[in-house]
């Protein structure tokens, strides 16, 4: 965990959240999806020392859509006004793609839940981010 949050505090080019309000959903779910896959790789080479190939199978089971709809739904009830704006405004985003493996309401609430990792990463809300990952990662810990 600590590899990760360095990697974190070492990116400072952040952008403010009146900068935030002019961003694409979409775009902050991009980074999201980078930054909990760090996240979840971090983890699990942390706590195994499994070949790159189990490690890769275990991670495949933290980040598909469905698993992270289960995490947004866990979530969502204690996030702030301005974290359920950022996902309701994702979820709401017109998109005629849907992950191979998931339906269309896994696919909207996975994407919302990344752009909300992305909107806490690069707005540099690095607290409530820590917050919500450790959240994930006690879930995380209960599938191991």
């Amino acid at each position: 965990m600590k590899q990760f949050i360095d990697f974190v505090e070492a990116n400072k080019d952040y952008i403010s959240i009146s900068q935030s309000k002019d961003r694409n959903g979409l775009v902050f779910a991009f980074v999201g999806d980078a930054v909990f896959s760090l996240f979840v790789r971090t983890y699990l080479a942390d706590i195994s020392t499994a070949k790159a190939g189990v490690l890769h199978t275990e991670a495949v089971k933290f980040v598909r859509a469905s698993y992270q709809k289960m995490l947004l739904d866990l979530l969502e009830k204690d996030l702030s006004s301005e974290e359920l704006s950022v996902v309701t405004t994702a979820r709401n985003i017109k998109t005629n793609n849907v992950a191979k493996h998931s339906n269309l309401e896994e696919y909207k609430k996975s994407t919302s839940f990344e752009a909300l990792l992305g909107y806490l990463y690069l707005t540099h809300q690095n607290a409530r981010l820590y917050q919500i990952l450790d959240i994930c990662k006690n879930q995380m810990e209960k599938e191991l």
